[in-house]
């Protein structure tokens, strides 16, 4: 039996380049990674990298989608498993939380290359806003079902908290504030119930 690694093919090496930039980028940042550091650490030949993706961009968008699909998969797990909405937001709560607090966490990977790129590079920000726009619009979904008055302004008032604990986890090596995700939450959460109860 040889000891040579089995030679990918297919989309085995879309997905192997995917898994590499994807890691890269995260903990080096885009601008600072080149193609050919993709290529080395993933042992596929230049050829075969441009054969899947034609530009940078193209392989910063796919490494975005990655991130993306695993983000929306943790999601949906957790609403399959939490059909009450207030128990819902908890458990979403929770495990953000606990991303954001883990050793080697380094901030949203969607606000980081947003702010790597300006408006010249509109595709990669753009593709950024679309996760932060389906963070709002199922954040609005999930405060319409608690019953409050105004459901859609509790969500983006969590949306700006989340996204703090996401930047301040960032910053910190473990722990940290981002810790008091949920007790910021619920501050916000009571007040928006409270307003929404009628004066006896």
């Amino acid at each position: 039996m040889s000891d040579k690694p089995r030679q990918l093919r297919g989309t085995a090496v879309r997905d192997r380049l995917i898994d590499i930039a994807t890691e890269l980028f995260y903990v080096n940042g885009v601008r600072a990674v080149g193609i050919d550091e993709v290529i080395r650490r993933s042992g596929i030949s230049k050829a075969s990298l441009y054969r899947w993706f034609p530009s940078k961009g193209d392989l910063v968008v796919a490494a975005l989608q990655r991130r993306d699909d695993l983000f929306w998969t943790a999601w949906d797990a957790v609403a399959r498993e939490n059909p009450d909405p207030r128990d819902e937001l908890v458990a979403q709560l929770s495990w953000m939380r606990d991303l954001a607090t883990s050793a080697g966490y380094r901030g949203c990977v969607f606000v980081n290359t947003a702010a790597e790129f300006d408006s010249d590079q509109s595709r990669i920000r753009e593709r950024c806003l679309e996760h932060e726009e389906e963070l709002r619009r199922r954040l609005r979904g999930l405060t319409a079902r608690l019953g409050v008055a105004d459901g859609d302004r509790l969500a983006d008032r969590i949306h700006v908290v989340i996204v703090g604990a996401f930047a301040v986890g960032g910053v910190y090596p473990a722990g940290g504030p981002a810790g008091q995700l949920l007790d910021l939450v619920d501050v916000l959460v009571r007040a928006a119930v409270s307003a929404s109860s009628p004066i006896a």
